[in-house]
């Protein structure tokens, strides 16, 4: 008999990983959950072979409902998503956390369930006795603690997945994509409120990492379960992404560090956030992996099957 995973944010990056990632698996059905069940994103999934249901992470009644007989479930929020429509960075981080707590709470009544994934980040006010606190990593790491101690049956059927810095926020995030300087003669410049020297753990191509790790993160419950694991096969400087970059590109590139004021004044709430993350990275490195985080050797994940930043960046050209 088949079982289901269940994927919250099918039609997205993560999501979507994880929902191709098993539609080739044998033994496996897949049931996309998104809010738009019309949408061409969901609409492909379906001429895939996904079940593709309605569900709301604000929503716990819908959720209970769409996770109803899965055997396991991919569960992922969205902080950037409440930012960029008004919200201050705490009200997004509670708004997510919120959400995240639902999800949670429907996968716990799932009589079916198996194994639950996580898609979180690793928290910097923790990391930093309160000092230094990011609210998009903090509030995915408060719920990461809330599980164990509010739902201990959870938690010893979920893996907490942290992914690193996205090779592709230097085609889709303006903040962090490089720009042709006018007046510059042809150099594309890359303004950051981090030195180039400070290094990054790098995910890999979204659209592919999330469901070959959470793949073999399913395959292999006995290691996996009640622990974290980081999906960071490489990492980086910022200055070695830009010099890749312009490997890919053929441009010739600079690297501008402005101060974390200077770039929050551009980009505002929402640069504030990037560069007090960067910072955070940069003054506490131990900060980004994961205590005892099982390795993608321990996994039985293999080097071709997972694109490092060159590859991604090549595979993203015409967006750059």
């Amino acid at each position: 008999m088949s079982k289901t995973i269940a994927v919250i944010g099918a039609t997205g990056a993560q999501g979507g990983s994880v929902a191709r990632a098993f539609l080739k698996l044998d033994g496996w059905k897949v049931r996309a959950i998104t809010r738009n069940i019309s949408s061409d994103s969901a609409q492909k999934l379906a001429s895939e072979g996904a079940e593709i249901v309605s569900a709301n992470a604000d929503d716990e009644a819908s959720l209970v409902k769409a996770f109803q007989d899965a055997t396991a479930v991919f569960a992922v929020t969205n902080f950037w998503e409440h930012l960029f429509t008004g919200s201050s960075p705490n009200e997004s981080g509670e708004k997510e956390a919120e959400q995240a707590k639902k999800l949670a709470r429907a996968a716990s009544q799932t009589a079916s369930l198996d194994h639950y994934v996580w898609s979180t980040l690793p928290s910097a006010k923790g990391a930093t006795d309160g000092k230094f606190p990011v609210p998009h990593l903090d509030y995915k790491a408060e719920v990461n603690d809330w599980i164990q101690s509010h739902l201990p049956a959870l938690h010893t059927k979920t893996t907490y997945l942290v992914l690193g810095f996205y090779p592709s926020n230097f085609a889709n995030f303006p903040n962090l994509k490089p720009f042709e300087l006018p007046g510059s003669w042809g150099k594309w410049v890359q303004i950051m409120p981090t030195p180039s020297s400070a290094v990054i753990p790098v995910c890999g191509d979204i659209n592919i990492t999330p469901g070959v790790w959470t793949r073999q993160i399913i395959a292999k419950p006995e290691l996996t379960k009640g622990r974290f694991v980081d999906i960071a096969p490489e990492v980086l400087s910022f200055g070695e992404m830009l010099k890749i970059y312009g490997e890919v590109t053929g441009r010739q590139t600079g690297y501008l560090q402005v101060s974390v004021e200077d770039f929050a004044s551009v980009w505002g709430v929402a640069g504030k956030e990037i560069a007090d993350q960067f910072t955070f990275g940069e003054q506490f490195k131990e900060g980004w992996g994961s205590v005892n985080s099982i390795r993608k050797e321990d996994l039985g994940i293999k080097d071709d099957e997972w694109p490092g930043f060159k590859q991604t960046l090549e595979s993203l050209k015409d967006q750059l």
